[in-house]
């Protein structure tokens, strides 16, 4: 049944994702959400505040790196063990393959090439699991990832290069290895931590997370447990090891009321930090997390990008909610962005292996991600061509292997290293950083049907016209927009190129754009004259 759309009071990439979630046939996924809101799940909206959200995720480009998986750095070209070619490859990609932090700061030249300028960690703490997401010390780092004065390096570095890091931190959950739940398990009647997670009937009957008894979860309202989370878990990332934010896994296990007091911890004591969660559910309870999110992962939008993007739909299928959005709340379509944008995940498959394998699909969508309202996300690899070696059915065992591959950098493995990919994704990564148009400006649409979609992004007195032809034949972008009575198109002989049609040179070249053909599959970025 579709979900009524709600008028909210804030900016209009909110009410964006709330229309997705409005449209029927579509995953009620997650929503664009911000600090100061006060919604319920009794169907009242929330009054959607920007007061005391964060400015600095404005221009942010994320780049998620799955850390077990990215670099090795003790292997030669930092290349993690495993090749498609091996007889065991998809067992290996089952256990701990070699990627570590020393790697991946060995290789944060590669993540300022992409144009990224935000790194986003999977979990690096103690645990028996590679992905990091079964923790038995938040406190520590993995010996097979290294220490946590390697990880302290790796954020500060990365931070001299002009990245932030987010962390992926997981507190709903801990391994049934965790010291705490083994004593707890140990002395039912006498350990303290028994309390700290929810037993039914201690040893054997206790909540778990998706009803894996290998992740007992915590009592994230009982005083010690927020006392360890307030006293010693924030103070080590934020003020021990300098992270710029966090990335929340499985925000709806715990309470709400945790959360509030989560949101007045770090307003109190770090206000600058991004707050990214992950929320996976109705629309109702989307909004009652309002108050104590800056920003949460599109999950609808991406089945919408992989639709007409990576299938070849009809571009409506992504612009239609936009101008929906514009047309029915007259809300304001600027401010901080607050929907994660993504192509690709180590949850979900791989937008090159929806796509066929077509790398100028893949670039096209992040070209979109990249020019719309939002919190634009480049999973390692997308940016190079990667796709899958394989698949398997969603909800078989370790299905999620095949998302999570090793980073293709020895070339005598790999195959699948585009350099012109690379050099077209960071040229639109880069415009997005570099422009405030692209971060902060408002969306007008201008044409959005068919194969051809095409925008403006205005701030103050500079105007973008975003163009995508998701078509297979090339099209005169002057004749597409003289067609739709476009009074600005006498402009575009005038226009200046910020990332030209069809380029495979990295950087964002100025010039005149004259006649502007754009090819099958193509996007070009040009500024409008002024005056």
């Amino acid at each position: 049944m579709p979900t009524t759309m709600r008028r909210l009071a804030g900016p209009a990439v909110v009410s964006l994702l709330l229309v997705l979630l409005a449209v029927p046939g579509v995953l009620l996924a997650t929503g664009v959400i911000e600090r100061g809101a006060t919604g319920s799940a009794t169907g009242r909206a929330p009054a959607w505040d920007t007061a005391d959200s964060q400015d600095w995720p404005a221009d942010a480009v994320i780049y998620h790196v799955f850390v077990d998986r990215f670099a090795d750095g003790d292997a030669p070209a930092t290349q993690v063990a495993g090749s498609p070619a091996d007889a065991d490859y998809a067992a290996a990609l089952t256990d701990w393959m070699g990627g570590d932090l020393a790697g991946l700061e060995a290789r944060l030249d590669h993540v300022v090439a992409t144009g990224a300028n935000t790194l986003w960690l999977s979990p690096v703490n103690t645990g028996p699991a590679f992905h990091g997401y079964h923790p038995t010390d938040l406190l520590d780092v993995d010996p097979r990832f290294g220490d946590v004065e390697g990880l302290r390096r790796l954020i500060g570095s990365a931070q001299e290069l002009g990245v932030r890091v987010i962390y992926d931190l997981v507190l709903n959950h801990t391994s049934d290895q965790h010291p705490w739940f083994l004593a707890a398990q140990a002395d039912c009647a006498g350990s303290e931590y028994v309390d700290w997670y929810q037993f039914r009937d201690c040893p054997d009957s206790y909540a778990a997370f998706a009803g894996l008894d290998e992740l007992p979860q915590l009592d994230l309202d009982h005083p010690p447990v927020r006392d360890f989370v307030f006293d010693e878990v924030l103070p080590f990332y934020l003020d021990d090891l300098g992270v710029d934010g966090f990335r929340l896994d499985h925000v709806e296990g715990p309470s709400r009321d945790f959360w509030r007091v989560f949101d007045t911890e770090l307003d109190q004591g770090w206000p600058d930090t991004l707050v990214l969660g992950e929320v996976w559910s109705q629309l109702a309870v989307i909004e009652s997390y309002g108050d104590v999110l800056d920003a949460a992962t599109a999950f609808p939008l991406r089945d919408r990008l992989l639709a007409t993007f990576a299938r070849g739909g009809d571009v409506r299928a992504v612009a239609m909610p936009i101008a929906a959005t514009l047309d029915r709340t007259g809300l304001p379509d600027t401010g901080p962005p607050r929907q994660q944008t993504y192509l690709s995940s180590h949850d979900q498959s791989r937008f090159a292996h929806e796509a066929g394998g077509d790398l100028d699909r893949v670039a096209l969508a992040h070209a979109a991600i990249l020019t719309l309202p939002g919190l634009p996300t480049i999973y390692y690899g997308d940016e190079v061509g990667m796709t899958q070696t394989d698949a398997l059915p969603d909800g078989a065992d370790f299905a999620d292997r095949w998302f999570r591959e090793p980073m293709p950098w020895d070339d005598e493995v790999w195959a699948s290293w585009d350099d012109a990919h690379l050099a077209r994704v960071a040229a639109f990564a880069r415009a997005r950083t570099t422009t405030p148009a692209l971060h902060t400006g408002r969306y007008l649409e201008v044409v959005g049907e068919g194969d051809v979609w095409v925008f403006e992004r205005v701030h103050d007195d500079d105007r973008l016209l975003v163009a995508l032809n998701n078509g297979e034949v090339a099209v005169d972008l002057g004749d597409v927009l003289a067609a739709a009575g476009w009074p600005g198109a006498a402009e575009l002989s005038d226009a200046e190129v910020v990332v030209p049609a069809g380029a495979a040179e990295a950087g964002t070249p100025d010039g005149a754009a004259g006649a502007v053909l754009l090819g099958p599959l193509d996007a070009t970025i040009l500024r409008l004259p002024t005056g």
